[in-house]
């Protein structure tokens, strides 16, 4: 049975609805071990060699994040900062990630139309996460699927709804799943 490691970069997943719902339906998978990056570092003082064993020794890595201004939020930020380093993730020796299969796991709030020129978010969403792609890019990992889901806003004030977010978190966390057994069994 493949290991899968999750890593999840909700800064604050006791406050969220559809991230720590999707890592709730996640944690009922086998061989899946989630890494909540809030938890684990609160005061953002990552431990290096404890995250570069944890993707060494996984067959499969799930990153789940919510967009924060269209990239991750800041701790996930810090984390590929400090754990993917020279020679570990890029560089001359930093192959240690190279070929590992990898799902992007995205909750937006905004809706999708809303990342196109012009509107409130001016670019496609794709546009965004370009630079948020180098430290995976630079890794040589397999990036196997990008999943992502809009308009996971639960706060009534800011035009959210919650009935919506938990139809799209059911909808979405069947797309993860589908995912990982497409590409460990595929």
């Amino acid at each position: 049975m493949s290991k899968i490691v999750v890593i999840s970069g909700h800064p604050n997943l006791k406050e969220s609805m559809a991230n720590s719902k999707i890592i709730n339906i996640l944690s009922t998978l086998d061989k899946i071990h989630i890494r909540c990056l809030d938890e684990l570092y609160p005061d953002y003082n990552i431990d290096i060699p404890t995250e570069q064993s944890a993707l060494q020794s996984a067959d499969l890595i799930i990153f789940q994040f919510p967009l924060y201004w269209s990239t991750y939020p800041a701790i996930m930020k810090k984390w590929f900062d400090d754990v993917f380093t020279y020679n570990f993730a890029f560089g001359p020796e930093g192959d240690k990630l190279k070929g590992k299969k990898v799902i992007l796991s995205i909750t937006a709030g905004a809706t999708a139309e809303s990342y196109n020129e012009g509107d409130f978010n001016f670019m496609p969403l794709d546009k965004y996460l370009e630079s948020a792609l180098h430290p995976l890019k630079a890794a040589q990992v397999d990036l196997v699927d990008n999943i992502v889901t809009f308009n996971m806003n639960s706060d009534v004030n800011e035009g959210g709804n919650v009935d919506t977010v938990n139809r799209l978190v059911i909808e979405h966390a069947d797309r993860v799943k589908a995912a990982i057994s497409n590409t460990l069994n595929g």
